[in-house]
């Protein structure tokens, strides 16, 4: 035992893991702590409301940001020096910008925005009031995960546990505040100012992002880059079908406390894939770097099985801790459904969580292409099953269908690594 302790010791991608997670821990931990205050001071109907736009927000910014953070994440790895790296960033960025600012500013000026909302929504709201902190929201979400994906990628372990440490301080202590002082729209209280104070984070470390990057644009990075990331935004607009369609169809066919109900189990459930994505903002960097393929594939392998394990024992832990809160009335008994769908979500997100293992091989190969190939016939799969599970059974409806299209994602994408690896290795 002491000899397993003194090699993962001294291994790399663990200290740096254990480092993150450090904080990362608190932060999720803090997520879970902080659930019934937010669930005190919001009414069902309007946790179900916020959580329904947050999970809009996700989805779109995912989208928005055109899958440059998978050329980031890979091709930051090719170089060696930092002026290659810094025109590396610049580029990304700059296409980025362009992007973005182009996209919001035609949508905002046409209204296209009040038209997705109008199918997003059966259930009647205030858009107008959200639209400017939703574009907001959108905007910083984008940026936010660049940043960290940068900080990540370049192994800047500090900055990631100082930024994910004040983020958790500030962001939480004032909305809580807020929320307690002032019984106003808790909606738009708590997504004006979760956003209004991320945006404040990024204007304090974005410097150190922009200091990295050198005032060159290289056309041969950018159409690498396009490469890459192209089929990653296509799949990610896919992925608006695959994983937003369980909800969309349930605030169809129900309403905004089948939404709170739902989405609380997704947040509590998502604690996994959250978990997960820091181990695998750490994990890229040596996967990419690693040229044996062998070696590459021994190490996705055996910690798929150990991450396998490790999420079980945390699904059951989420379980327990759900029912305690339950069980003395921390949590309103009107969230009671949770504690039923929650093995359905866990086992779910065990699933996603361990698919982006097996799709890291199609960015390592460069093939990032078949995740359209994989995701178009699964969104019309996804878009049949909830139309038929959900209208009969609905949130257990909603919950089985996500966990079968998850479940189809990661068996295709097994399949998908096992290929491409043997047929790299049969090359060489």
């Amino acid at each position: 035992m002491f000899t397993t302790f003194e090699k993962y010791k001294h291994n790399v991608l663990v200290k740096n893991y254990a480092k993150v997670f450090s904080v990362d821990f608190l932060v999720k931990l803090s997520s879970f702590i902080l659930l019934p205050v937010y669930l005190k001071l919001m009414t069902q109907e309007a946790y179900g409301l916020y959580t329904y736009l947050l999970a809009i927000i996700s989805a779109f910014s995912l989208v928005m940001n055109f899958g440059l953070y998978v050329a980031q994440s890979k091709l930051y790895q090719d170089f060696n020096n930092a002026e290659e790296r810094g025109s590396l960033l610049y580029t990304i960025n700059l296409m980025l910008l362009t992007f973005i600012s182009a996209t919001l500013v035609l949508t905002y000026f046409t209204g296209l925005d009040y038209q997705i909302i109008s199918l997003l929504f059966k259930n009647k709201i205030d858009y107008a009031s959200y639209r400017n902190f939703v574009f907001l929201a959108i905007t910083v979400s984008v940026y936010s995960f660049m940043l960290f994906n940068y900080f990540l990628t370049s192994q800047n372990i500090k900055h990631v546990q100082l930024y994910n440490f004040l983020r958790l301080i500030f962001v939480n202590g004032i909305v809580i505040s807020l929320l307690y002082f002032y019984k106003a729209d808790s909606v738009m209280i708590r997504l004006k100012f979760t956003y209004l104070m991320e945006f404040s984070f990024l204007l304090v470390f974005g410097p150190i992002y922009i200091k990295a990057m050198k005032k060159k644009f290289n056309r041969a990075f950018a159409k690498k880059s396009l490469t890459l990331a192209l089929p990653v935004m296509l799949s990610a607009m896919l992925g608006l079908v695959l994983n937003f369609s369980d909800k969309f169809f349930l605030e169809k066919y129900g309403n905004f406390k089948d939404l709170a109900v739902y989405n609380l189990g997704f947040t509590l459930a998502g604690i996994i894939p959250m978990m997960f994505m820091t181990f695998q903002n750490i994990w890229l960097p040596h996967f990419f770097r690693e040229k044996n393929l062998i070696a590459n594939k021994k190490k996705t392998f055996g910690i798929i099985l150990k991450m396998a394990v490790f999420f079980l024992l945390v699904s059951l832990l989420i379980i327990i801790a759900f029912k305690f809160l339950l069980v003395f009335q921390i949590i309103d008994m009107k969230y009671g459904k949770v504690l039923s769908l929650l093995p359905i979500l866990l086992v779910t997100q065990i699933a996603s969580a361990i698919t982006p293992l097996y799709s890291n091989y199609t960015i390592l190969f460069e093939k990032t292409y078949i995740t359209l190939l994989i995701g178009v016939p699964l969104s019309v799969v996804s878009i049949a099953i909830n139309l038929w599970l959900i209208p009969k059974y609905g949130l257990y409806g909603a919950a089985i269908s996500s966990f079968l299209i998850n479940f189809a994602y990661l068996i295709a994408y097994y399949f998908i690594a096992t290929y491409l690896i043997q047929k790299k290795t049969t090359l060489v």
